[in-house]
């Protein structure tokens, strides 16, 4: 056959029409790319076990931090890694805070990591020992996030106002009570709690549902989300069913919240004593000019997580201070950066000689309650 080819290939003009454009392989053709708009997300993070002096410890307790709200696009949550020490009484110590992995990934603060891992326990047998831990985020769109975790992140605050109106937008697709017609309140119960029971830094809500008739009175009430505290629930069923509205049309599915914030501290770890860090050239008195302005960091405020901070810094002759360091803090770093914000800040009266290794012991005190739930409107 070879044979007869060639043969005819050497009498025969064979006209070959040109070859089209040669087209790019599959395989080497440029990716569509889909530009994918940021929209808000859920994000919760999940922490596992912590690797301790090159053995993995389980927690004997943990608290789950509070769910941030954040717009991201299509990168994952970033990712944090805490490393901290733990204490004789399995308490997390020293916790710092950064992000894990680099690359992109959706920015999402991540403010109560810390906050909620100094709330976890560890077994007294792991004392002393350095330990490392990442926290992971997982999202969902507002638009397919489930509708007890949008009741939780609006009943709980956790969403700045903008954010917090499109949660509610989503919240009021369900029933017929949304909308400038909602019935007005003319009374609303409230729940004692002082009859509630709750865990130290971890506050509780329940969101009551109802309908309400056309006189203004609820009926069947019951509970749509929750952290599980059943005596809570109670209550806010109950208070639910006793308020009242403006007579108006019939409305179904009416929803609101009631938190029992944080209110019994959380005390801090104890203060080494002044021995351990001894002041250099410094008056045992300072008088400040500009005032030192002492602000809880917010993030521990809110789950009543007391701390302290020591601070050493030196003071120019014209009362300016400098070299300000923080020299420990318990239970997170957090405390020690607000401190040293705090000591920067400052300007102390002029002296001839100015000071050196002064040394701020900061006490971080819960002075009053936070509950927050009281003024929570209706959803």
């Amino acid at each position: 056959m070879l044979m007869l080819l060639a043969a005819a290939a050497q009498t025969a003009t064979i006209a070959v029409p040109s070859p089209p454009p040669p087209r790019s392989p599959t395989h080497l053709a440029a990716p569509s790319v889909v530009h994918l708009e940021a929209r808000q997300h859920l994000v919760d993070y999940e922490g596992a076990t912590a690797q301790c002096g090159g053995r993995v410890v389980a927690p004997l307790a943990a608290v789950a931090p509070f769910t941030q709200v954040a717009r991201i696009g299509i990168d994952p949550p970033r990712a944090y890694e805490m490393t901290f020490t733990i204490g004789d009484d399995g308490r997390p110590l020293g916790i710092t805070q950064r992000v894990a992995a680099s690359g992109p990934r959706g920015y999402v603060p991540g403010t109560d990591l810390a906050p909620a891992l100094s709330l976890w326990r560890f077994p007294a047998s792991a004392a002393g020992a350095a330990c490392t831990m990442t926290f992971t985020g997982r999202s969902v769109p507002f638009d397919r996030a489930a509708p007890a975790d949008l009741y939780r992140v609006a009943a709980l605050r956790m969403a700045n106002p903008s954010e917090f109106q499109m949660v509610m937008q989503q919240i009021r697709k369900s029933g017929d009570c949304a909308g400038a017609g909602r019935p007005r309140m003319l009374l609303r119960a409230f729940i004692d709690d002082r009859r509630i029971p709750q865990t130290p830094g971890v506050p509780s809500y329940a969101v009551a549902s109802f309908d309400v008739d056309a006189d203004g009175v609820p009926h069947n009430p019951g509970i749509v989300a929750s952290d599980g505290n059943r005596v809570l629930e109670a209550a806010a069923s109950d208070a639910a069913g006793r308020s009242r509205y403006v007579g108006n049309a019939p409305r179904t599915r009416c929803t609101i919240p009631f938190v029992r914030g944080a209110v019994d501290p959380v005390p801090a770890p104890p203060m080494p004593p002044k021995s351990d860090y001894p002041a250099g050239t410094c008056p045992e008195v300072i008088r400040w000019a500009r005032p030192l302005t002492q602000q809880f960091p917010d993030a521990f405020r809110r789950r009543a997580i007391e701390g302290w901070a020591i601070v050493r810094y030196d003071l120019a002759p014209w009362g300016a201070t400098g070299a300000v360091t923080v020299l420990a803090s318990e239970p997170a770093a957090e405390f020690g950066e607000q401190a040293r914000r705090m000591i920067i800040a400052a300007s102390a009266e002029p002296a001839p000689s100015g000071a050196q290794g002064c040394i701020a012991r900061v006490h971080y005190r819960m002075t009053g309650t936070d509950d927050g739930g009281d003024d929570a409107p209706a959803f």
